[in-house]
């Protein structure tokens, strides 16, 4: 996101992959993905990874190499 934009329309969404385990999108507003995790075994991990997300996210280093 821009400095400006509020983040109004993203979203995170946990999807089942093929094997039974889960993954996490990040979804912007228009509907693509922006991001997504690793497989976890359980949707609890994935839960898991969606807050982690939110909390260490904003803090994180950008490495524009």
């Amino acid at each position: 996101m821009s400095k400006d934009e509020t983040g109004s329309g993203y979203r995170f969404e946990i999807v089942a992959s093929k094997d039974g385990q889960h993954f996490v999108r990040f979804v912007a507003s228009n509907g693509e993905t922006m991001a997504r995790t690793e497989t976890y075994a359980s949707k609890a991990s994935a839960k898991n990874a969606i807050e982690s997300l939110k909390k260490n996210g904003p803090g994180a280093d950008v490495d524009d190499a």
